[in-house]
């Protein structure tokens, strides 16, 4: 890196900062503080000017590679570039300046939007409930699988299996293996999509949910989506969609028209909020309506014309988060698709998957 440290410019008194005049009584901070707080020798700091120090840290950023100056290529998976608008939205002081602690009656504006933003993410995935809970794509994962796990328990059942094609999102097998499960693998066929005959030598009594990523990570639709779906149904098991790639299926098809009862889906992928350097993330997961009693809590309900949140759920299998999760990201998101609109998200879509279909006649 060619820019040099801080504490290797400037020079013995320079100073970046003034402060005002001591309006107060000065006293000494011995008499404030006892002795084994206090240091023996000065901290050492830098001593540079207030251009030294924006100049530097400029430089520096300078070194990072992001959106606004660079492309990021991974296709109908990853959007990672952040509308400057959602920003803006983001820092609206009711937005900003709330907090978890607030009472729920000073809360109403925020729980009114994480509300519409659960309705919007059903409404997009075909899935009856959402929760906005989880932190990260993966901690979604896990919340999906131990909803599966609760889902079959509740009905007697003790399936171990969770059935994940090998071209399925890299997470999934921590995922199902974290929620209890053990893993089997469903290969490809040479079309580089599920292989119909070996997922049914493997679906049986013991077969908990099939996760899979559509696209997958090849890029490719599953064309036997419904199918599989039957497959697995008939066997009692449940479809978790991994939604990494769902930029590719926004206003065009609905996981849960394609047989999905658990879908999990990425802000920072599909809704434009920022992610990076291990967060901040949001994994909103959606279920089919047998799932809703397992649902984290808690739930955000509305009664004649007021929002509260429901921590009454026995089924439910627990608190993942916090309070209600990344709260700013979810601003964001819902911000991005109230711009949008149904057509405009649509677009998005079809903009990926043109784009990436581009890039792969160029790549041949």
């Amino acid at each position: 890196m060619p820019e040099s440290l801080i504490f290797d410019k400037g020079s013995p008194g320079r100073r970046a900062y003034s402060l005002p005049v001591l309006d107060v009584p000065e006293k000494p901070v011995h008499e404030i503080l006892p002795p084994e707080l206090l240091r023996q020798a000065p901290l050492r700091l830098p001593e540079v000017s207030e251009l030294e120090v924006v100049r530097h840290y400029v430089r520096l950023s300078r070194e990072n590679y992001g959106v606004d100056i660079g492309f990021y290529p991974l296709g109908s998976c990853t959007m990672k570039y952040n509308p400057k608008i959602n920003e803006d939205i983001a820092q609206m002081a009711g937005f900003m300046n709330s907090h978890p602690l607030q009472t729920e009656d000073a809360s109403q504006g925020s729980l009114q939007l994480m509300a519409e933003l659960e309705d919007c993410l059903r409404e997009i995935s075909g899935m009856d409930r959402v929760s906005l809970q989880p932190a990260a794509g993966a901690q979604g994962e896990l919340a999906g699988m131990l909803m599966v796990r609760a889902y079959h328990a509740a009905r007697g059942r003790v399936r171990t299996r969770v059935l994940i094609p090998d071209s399925a999102h890299g997470t999934n097998p921590a995922s199902a293996h974290l929620g209890g499960f053990q893993l089997q693998e469903v290969r490809s066929n040479g079309a580089g999509l599920v292989d119909l005959e070996d997922l049914k030598r493997q679906v049986d009594e013991d077969c908990a949910a099939l996760m899979l990523t559509n696209p997958n990570t090849l890029g490719l639709f599953e064309r036997d989506i419904l199918k599989i779906s039957e497959i697995l149904h008939q066997a009692g098991a449940l479809m978790y969609l991994d939604g990494a790639n769902l930029n590719a299926l926004l206003g065009l098809v609905r996981p849960g028209d394609m047989g999905f009862d658990v879908v999990h889906m990425n802000l920072h992928k599909t809704f434009s909020t920022p992610h990076g350097g291990g967060g901040p993330g949001a994994g909103p997961v959606g279920v089919k309506t047998p799932l809703i009693p397992y649902l984290p809590i808690p739930t955000i309900e509305c009664r004649d014309g007021r929002y509260y949140s429901d921590e009454d759920r026995p089924q439910s299998i627990g608190r993942l988060n916090t309070y209600y999760g990344n709260y700013g990201l979810l601003v964001r998101g819902y911000s991005y698709i109230r711009r949008l609109g149904a057509r405009g998200i649509s677009e998005v879509s079809r903009a990926a998957v043109i784009n990436a279909n581009y890039i792969r006649r160029r790549l041949a």
